[in-house]
């Protein structure tokens, strides 16, 4: 259990490392950082939402970040990471989290569906997120949904 929670903790730094590295030689062609909200909903019904941040790497085309879920008082109930890269066809990524007050680790997996070329940059993503909302599917054990995001900055 704190080999998990140590690893946990230790994947919730990434996004702050990278960030910190994009600070100290920031490029002109990719945002140091973005951030935003994001909505989703189970097959079940159930609706959630909360906020997310990432941090592109432009050198390997992939990005790291961190998201939170809030309830309807928008209180933080859980949080966690994720991660994605590009391939030629596919946006995907996976995440993880924890639940406030609970034991474990939950973990799953999502894909965008994004019309862009398929030459793009990753962070494409996020750009398009600023001007209209992007969405995808998530999966995690047996459950699944849709999900959506936007972006807080023009990006």
């Amino acid at each position: 259990m704190l080999r998990k929670r140590l690893c946990l903790l230790y994947l919730l730094l990434l996004p702050a490392i990278a960030a910190a590295q994009a600070q100290s030689a920031p490029r002109q062609d990719a945002p140091r950082s973005l951030s935003g909200t994001w909505s989703a909903k189970a097959r079940s019904g159930l609706a959630l939402m909360g906020t997310w941040t990432a941090v592109p790497d432009s050198a390997s085309g992939t990005v790291t970040g961190t998201w939170t879920l809030e309830d309807a008082q928008r209180r933080t109930v859980a949080s966690g990471v994720w991660s994605a890269a590009k391939s030629p066809t596919n946006w995907t990524g996976a995440w993880r989290a924890i639940i406030t007050g609970r034991d474990g680790e939950y973990s799953g997996t999502w894909t965008a569906g994004v019309d862009l070329n398929p030459s793009a940059p990753f962070v494409e993503l996020f750009r398009k997120a600023g001007q209209t909302v992007v969405s995808g599917t998530w999966r995690t054990g047996s459950q699944s949904g849709a999900w959506a995001i936007r972006t807080y900055e023009g990006t």
